[in-house]
């Protein structure tokens, strides 16, 4: 199995950079299922899909309940549905065949609910968090982040 090597995110001194940092890794995950020949396709949407449902969990399990002062029930409701309606197209793009057609289709429409999602967070939310939250809580958070995501989506690090 070809693993895309992920450069080590230990030197993220923050919840906040290492979530941005991942939101910029899915989009260069699907970059890498859209250049894939036919026989490595599958295995980088494999690549893609574990990446971005570990992000998501770490998001909700650890992030998102750390901002009950940041964002509104019904903004955090909004979220969990985006991160629901993400998760229906990761499952799609798992269940079709790595030459059918629809797989480019699906792959587009994944590509603009995450582009929604990590905009809306890396300029509007992150920026909140950043000037209310001390550092401190950010270093904390994001270390307690990095531990968790290595711990649902174990991937080889390059050196």
């Amino acid at each position: 199995m070809h693993c895309i090597p992920v450069p080590s995110m230990q030197r993220i001194s923050d919840a906040l950079e290492l979530l941005t940092g991942q939101h910029q890794h899915i989009f260069d995950l699907v970059d890498g299922v859209r250049q894939a020949s036919q026989s490595e396709r599958a295995t980088a949407v494999s690549e893609l899909v574990d990446y971005v449902t570990a992000h998501l969990a770490v998001e909700q399990e650890l992030f998102y309940p750390r901002l009950a002062s940041w964002i509104s029930p019904s903004v955090h409701e909004e979220l969990l549905l985006e991160h629901g309606e993400i998760k229906r197209v990761l499952a799609d793009l798992l269940w079709l065949e790595s030459d059918d057609p629809e797989v480019d289709r699906r792959l587009a429409s994944l590509v603009e609910l995450l582009s929604g999602h990590a905009m809306w967070q890396d300029e509007e939310l992150f920026t909140a968090v950043a000037e209310g939250m001390p550092a401190e809580v950010l270093a904390a958070l994001g270390a307690h982040i990095h531990a968790h995501f290595d711990s649902l989506h174990d991937v080889p690090r390059a050196a």
